[in-house]
């Protein structure tokens, strides 16, 4: 007996909102019928029972995505769990910046996968180095260069554009199994002509704590280094856990209001690591109503008066920042800057001396030390055992075996 693929419509609107409000992720390749966080003999069980007229089709039940729910997808569930199989469909979450939602869009892809287009500007190529598969990058992009921290395993990987404008002809020529790029945005058309030429387009995410853990098992499945990457994902459970266990429980007058602004002056963006950190870290983000980028009346911040002023920079901004930087001389420039903007001399955390600058490659593909850097200026007393450096330097020796150098935050909590 078969179960068309179609029936799943009227169920995958329901289904993506309790998704989309739970804390818990699901694995999403197909396969995963069961809709949990793993593909097991549970989830060929679950086929079965979908066959059999006892269970309803979910989305990622259709193992072998040919349209039915039926015995093949048994099969190919049982080659998964063997490491068997010749090819994974995995779900992807594509939400460029002007769209207001996401589109779920399924991608096939063959197995082994032996070369890699790491187009994600720096976070792809660092993700694909810690999971141990450097030496499948086959091509990158200009500003993926630039990253110290991984750069002597792409020193001699050949750029092929920017992260938003890629030189195609040269991609066709290198022909890699996959591209890797950012989910948040559109590469419609650069699709198309991958296709044509038989290469797959995977869009992933590795900078969203809410995603992280989804992401980095999809792409641990489909390298096979699934081991390495529940390592990546338990070090940012623990971390994050740690911080949001120590500000649950404060209530408003416990937090101080924020201003986050992002790598531009006076401009705020709701999606940057900067504006997402605030709430999780036990402040109250002062534009949190703006949901697009906006451009910020230096007067309103001035009327708000903030307690914490945060600034999101990086070296294309500050060239003295990140792993490179030999010391803080432009970060503290910047802060300098900022205090002695028109009025703001009045604002409590000009006053009080809390205007703080990080770089984004302290959030990179480590959302927990970005934030455990946030958490550190927010609430200094609340986390006087945590030091966001020490964390940072954890992540570094464990996943990339370097060691910490540079300025990523500034002043760091203790100079504060």
């Amino acid at each position: 007996m078969k179960r068309s693929a179609a029936m799943l419509m009227a169920l995958t609107g329901t289904l993506l909102c309790v998704l989309s409000s739970a804390e818990a992720f699901t694995l999403d390749i197909f396969g995963n019928a069961n809709m949990d966080d793993t593909i097991d003999e549970n989830d060929a069980v679950f086929v079965q029972e979908i066959i059999n007229g006892t269970n309803n089709p979910t989305e990622l039940a259709d193992a072998n995505y040919d349209g039915e729910i039926d015995e093949k997808d048994i099969a190919q569930i049982e080659l998964i769990i063997r490491g068997e199989e010749e090819n994974l469909t995995i779900m992807q979450d594509i939400q460029p910046h002007t769209s207001p939602s996401a589109t779920r869009e399924p991608v096939t892809v063959s197995i082994p996968i032996k070369s890699i287009a790491a187009l994600g500007g720096t976070y792809g190529p660092e993700m694909l180095c810690v999971l141990g598969e450097a030496n499948k990058i086959v091509a990158i992009v200009e500003e993926g260069k630039k990253r110290g921290e991984y750069a002597d395993y792409v020193k001699d990987t050949p750029a092929v554009g920017t992260t938003t404008e890629w030189d195609m002809e040269r991609i066709l020529e290198i022909k890699p199994d996959i591209v890797l790029a950012y989910a948040v945005y559109d590469y419609s058309s650069q699709r198309t002509v991958l296709s044509d030429a038989g290469i797959k387009l995977v869009q992933m995410n590795f900078h969203v704590p809410k995603t992280y853990s989804s992401e980095v098992k999809k792409l641990g499945w489909l390298l096979n280094k699934k081991e390495r990457a529940e390592e990546l994902i338990d070090f940012e459970d623990e971390h994050l856990n740690f911080i949001n266990d120590r500000v649950k429980g404060l209530n408003k007058e416990q937090k101080p209001r924020v201003y986050a602004e992002s790598y531009k002056d006076l401009q705020y963006g709701p999606t940057s690591s900067i504006c997402c950190a605030v709430e999780p870290c036990g402040g109250i983000n002062i534009f949190a109503d703006l949901n697009s980028t906006s451009s910020i009346d230096p007067e309103k911040v001035i009327s708000v008066n903030p307690q914490v002023i945060l600034k999101m920079t990086s070296n294309l901004f500050i060239p003295q920042c990140g792993f490179y930087a030999i010391n803080s001389t432009q970060m503290d420039a910047k802060v300098k800057e900022i205090e002695n903007r028109t009025g703001w001399d009045h604002i409590d955390a000009v006053k009080d001396e809390r205007v703080y600058i990080i770089t984004s490659d302290a959030a990179s593909i480590h959302p927990s030390i970005f934030n455990s850097y946030v958490a550190k200026w927010l609430h200094p007393d609340l986390f006087e055992d945590m030091d966001p450096v020490t964390v940072h330097k954890e992540w570094l020796q464990t996943f990339l075996g370097i060691e910490f150098k540079g300025v990523y935050a500034y002043p760091l909590p203790e100079e504060s």
